[in-house]
């Protein structure tokens, strides 16, 4: 009999294979889980060689998996000068901030910073090139807001772009937003737009890397074991970097990735290649974009608000706007389908994800495919019509549920309305239709914390404690599947990793009380003991 490497013992084991949903003990050999069980008989696998460890009262649940993160663009952002409102919560901390930063920084130097937060910083009020040039009249000032979809500039950092006081809004869904006379006002929404500006930072191969690598390590401090990138955000040379770390015997996580659409043909990549610790999926596209840069699209407008009209800038009436026309990307849909590829489709608003499901229907419909698991990233506003249609179509979603915990109140008061945030990220809806689904943080959009995100899912509580849309919360049971083994589904990984079964890899989380045994309330305090990859512990 060939003994394991490692047993690890605990007051519970939640597995999630309904064969055999609760156990006392796993036992691990070459990686993978050799069997799991009551404690005596796994124990009969016990040797001389065989690590025992004893997590006495904690819980060992499968290793935590988020579907939807960016550690490359973490790498870049958490880099930045930190002006986000989860530590910065008066708008004059924020100038502070960056006015030390300018004083810092060298003649000409580029400051770049992340986390500009309408919501959660007090009387943040209106930015653009006037704010900014009273701050730094000198050297290039970019302020992003946590969104990502919506960065500020002075007027240094226009003159270093080259852009004219009255450049045309790029193709591709990018906007600049401009006074009455047309001139650039120094805000600018979505990709294509925010482009010009980020080519001045540190992307050097030795940076990225060690920035990625810390990254890691915070995913895995945070429980998580797998991640998904949807879109990557940095050359596609580092496809290369990503490979070396996913090599290096400590690696803490395993990443599935995920090319954005005007990559695929110079990747030279093919559907689900790589190995276990990293391999690429799939394609990312962008059909609308952020609640908070006035760019989600909506059927109805936007609530006409102090806080849309003023400090975030989204002018009276609108309903936002795709980044394509659905032309535009039908043959190009059509194309990954043939290929094989697995598509991810960024939606957040009721019309945006009507008409991304209507895209990949029309796909669908001219190629059809039995066990794709197209994805609809953040639906925000998903309906119910289209949840079912979605399953039919064998489309799935992932939730960007923590806008509920940290922007709830204000999207009910003051974006949506109360009786659209009645509909706000529709996840009991979702079930109810028969999908699998999952949670996100998108990090660096939010912190990954994939304990808050079940706890939001479960209680719908925002951050002041208010229920929003109380109808769709979950139980804690469907929470933990939508970050283990529904999450694995979701990436093609459920024989690998999601569950605590027999030659799956052996990817746990341990935490120190039983998520199905407490409060759903104390969620998010639950505290993570530790990780392991392939059985190998990950240090803390």
């Amino acid at each position: 009999m060939a003994f394991a490497d490692l047993i690890l013992d605990a007051e519970a084991v939640v597995t999630m294979d309904p064969q055999r949903p609760r156990a006392a003990s796993v036992a691990v050999r070459d990686g993978r889980i050799a069997a799991v069980g009551d404690r005596d008989t796994v124990h009969e696998q016990r040797g001389p060689g065989t690590e025992v460890v004893d997590l006495g009262s904690a819980c060992l649940l499968p290793g935590l998996i988020e579907p939807h993160t960016h550690p490359d663009l973490c790498a870049q952002c958490y880099a930045w000068v930190d002006v986000s409102g989860f530590n910065h919560p008066r708008v004059e901390q924020v100038e502070t901030v960056l006015r030390d930063a300018v004083n810092a920084a060298s003649p000409d130097e580029w400051i770049y910073a992340f986390g500009l937060d309408p919501m959660l910083t007090a009387d943040l009020g209106t930015w653009g090139r006037a704010r900014l040039d009273a701050i730094s009249p000198d050297n290039p000032l970019v302020v992003m807001i946590q969104s990502m979809h919506t960065l500020y500039f002075n007027s240094a950092a226009l003159r270093a772009v080259k852009l004219d006081e009255f450049a045309p809004d790029p193709p591709g869904g990018g906007r600049y937003g401009r006074d009455a006379d047309g001139r650039l006002v120094g805000k600018a929404d979505e990709a294509p737009a925010l482009l010009p500006f980020m080519l001045f930072m540190d992307t050097s191969e030795a940076a990225a890397t060690e920035r990625i690598w810390q990254q890691y390590r915070r995913y895995a401090r945070a429980g998580l074991t797998t991640i998904g990138m949807p879109g990557l955000f940095t050359p596609l040379s580092m496809l290369g970097v990503f490979e070396k770390l996913s090599e290096r015997g400590d690696v803490p996580v395993r990443n599935v990735a995920y090319l954005r659409h005007h990559q695929v043909g110079e990747a030279g990549r093919k559907p689900g290649q790589g190995s276990d610790t990293f391999r690429v999926q799939g394609v990312k596209l962008w059909y609308d974009g952020s609640p908070y840069s006035g760019t989600m699209l909506l059927d109805e407008p936007y609530l006409e608000s102090r806080l849309c009209c003023c400090t975030l800038g989204i002018p009276a009436g609108t309903t936002g706007h795709a980044n394509f026309e659905p032309a535009q990307l039908r043959e190009l849909i059509g194309e990954l389908n043939a290929d094989g590829w697995q598509v991810l489709t960024h939606a957040q608003g009721d019309r945006g994800t009507r008409e991304a499901l209507d895209l990949y229907e029309h796909a669908l419909s001219a190629h059809p495919r039995t066990d794709h698991r197209w994805r609809l990233e953040h639906c925000a506003l998903i309906s119910p019509a289209d949840l079912e249609r979605a399953a039919r179509l064998g489309v799935t979603p992932s939730f960007h549920v923590n806008h509920v915990y940290w922007y709830g109140p204000e999207l009910r008061d003051a974006i949506l309305g109360a009786e659209r945030a009645e509909r706000l990220m529709p996840v009991a809806t979702a079930l109810a239709a028969g999908h699998r689904v999952s949670l996100h943080a998108d990090s660096p959009m939010y912190p990954p914390e994939p304990l808050r995100l079940m706890r939001t899912a479960v209680t719908r509580r925002a951050r002041n404690d208010e229920v929003i849309a109380g109808s769709e919360a979950i139980s804690t049971e469907q929470a933990l599947r939508a970050v283990t083994i529904d999450a694995a589904w979701q990436l093609f990984a459920e024989d690998r990793v999601g569950s605590i079964e027999t030659g799956k890899l052996a990817d746990f989380t341990a935490v120190d009380r039983d998520p199905l045994a407490i409060d759903p309330c104390d969620l998010d305090r639950l505290e993570v003991l530790g990780t392991w990859l392939g059985g190998r512990r990950i240090a803390r």
